[in-house]
């Protein structure tokens, strides 16, 4: 997956060098350098990685490339180049001359991942009628009506307080309110299509005839989501990436303003926590949702359509939950809107012993690293506290240098 890397200390900047087959001598005399800006190529021509080498260097810059480039013996590379923006720019303007070795290509995915460097390329959009502005971080209220929700099971499963609840998020702040009625915890029980459909649908109406806020659907049935969209919801946030359902498709082909979240997890709530195992955490989730995206567009989904949530707590050890958090920059080479839900998991009760209710804190650690790194939506149960972080974020962000 090309991508631009987030390295954050030299520890890591190794690691990565190690990942492509770089030599010893090379990583020493290389990781130094990947404090600035580093970008990720995958199947490289050894012609085009050996240009892409000389060229980088010709700037100022490097390219680290895999043992046996230089001598010819390895068919393909990958490549990491090293310098910063300016530089990556200006090594695509000089392979406009370069027509062979599938460098046209690469030179159009480096200004395609410049573009996207840090979520810039995504501005307003519109689901179902309905624009968001996501040039900057947007709440996503959780309401949950359930009985066995890790963090608010019960409390809102009369209709009238699930209203309330979402009409008191609305004021608080939130531009969407994901609803579901069918806990995701893992280990938890199925629900019936007929049962979650009698928690959610006259919530969602309701809802609808007091607000125009954007609605989502967190569901991975169909007949839910068929459900929820009549009822006046405007996105499916389906877990599953639309896997479990294979009718999912045809629902977003039917509402075709709809947006949808594809998010990654491996198994299904009932197994995802039953040693999940990665070699390399983010490359997998980044080829999951990708290969996802693909399918959905295949079928008919416009791009524009599509959100991504890496899916923080589902499948995942605590060490992928927080490389998920330290390199969230990277998921925006997938050119969609990048949901993050980290709110209450349980990973923040392994750094520091705590009930769901008293995570606070962390979640809002975890809503300022989202904001840090470009995330377009955070999905929060207290909405209150994650917008005024974010206001101030915002400020500080937006301060302009005078003389």
């Amino acid at each position: 997956m090309n991508r631009i890397l987030h390295i954050i200390n030299s520890e890591q900047a190794q690691a990565e060098l190690k990942k492509i087959n770089v030599s010893s001598g090379g990583i020493e005399s290389m990781y130094a350098k990947m404090n600035g800006l580093c970008l990720k190529l995958e199947n490289v021509p050894l012609a085009a990685a050996n240009i892409l080498k000389q060229e980088m260097l010709s700037l100022g810059g490097d390219a680290a490339v895999a043992r046996g480039v230089v001598n010819g013996t390895v068919p393909l590379s990958e490549v990491i180049l090293m310098g910063n923006e300016q530089k990556l720019i200006r090594l695509a303007e000089k392979l406009v001359w370069q027509q062979y070795f599938k460098l046209p290509a690469i030179r159009k995915d480096i200004l395609r991942l410049l573009k996207n460097f840090q979520g810039k390329d995504i501005g307003k959009r519109e689901y179902n009628g309905k624009t968001i502005d996501l040039s900057q971080t947007q709440i996503m209220g959780v309401l949950n009506i359930t009985p066995d929700s890790f963090s608010d099971g019960e409390k809102f499963l009369a209709k009238d307080a699930a209203v309330k609840q979402a009409l008191i998020m609305i004021d608080e702040g939130a531009a969407i309110i994901d609803i579901g009625g069918e806990s995701t915890r893992p280990g938890a029980a199925e629900v019936s299509a007929r049962e979650e459909k009698e928690r959610v649908i006259d919530v969602i109406r309701e809802i609808r005839q007091e607000s125009d806020i954007l609605i989502s659907i967190d569901t991975t049935k169909a007949e839910v989501a068929r459900g929820a969209m009549k009822a006046g919801a405007d996105m499916i946030n389906d877990i599953s990436a639309l896997r479990f359902d294979p009718e999912m498709i045809k629902v977003l082909m039917e509402y075709p303003e709809a947006g949808v979240i594809l998010m990654h997890m491996l198994g299904t709530p009932r197994t995802m926590q039953q040693k999940p195992e990665y070699e390399d955490t983010i490359r997998e989730i980044l080829e999951f949702l990708q290969e996802r995206i693909n399918y959905a567009v295949s079928n008919g989904i416009s791009p524009e359509r599509i959100m991504i949530d890496p899916g923080i707590g589902f499948g995942k050890r605590q060490s992928d939950n927080l490389l998920i958090l330290q390199r969230l920059a990277e998921f925006h080479c997938l050119n969609c809107p990048v949901v993050l839900g980290a709110s209450r998991k349980s990973f923040i009760n392994r750094i520091y012993e705590s009930k769901a209710d008293e995570r606070e804190e962390g979640t809002l650690a975890g809503t300022a690293l989202g904001h840090n790194a470009g995330v377009h939506i955070i999905r929060v149960h207290d909405v209150k506290q994650s917008k005024r972080l974010l206001q101030v974020m915002q400020a500080v962000k937006e301060v302009k240098c005078t003389l």
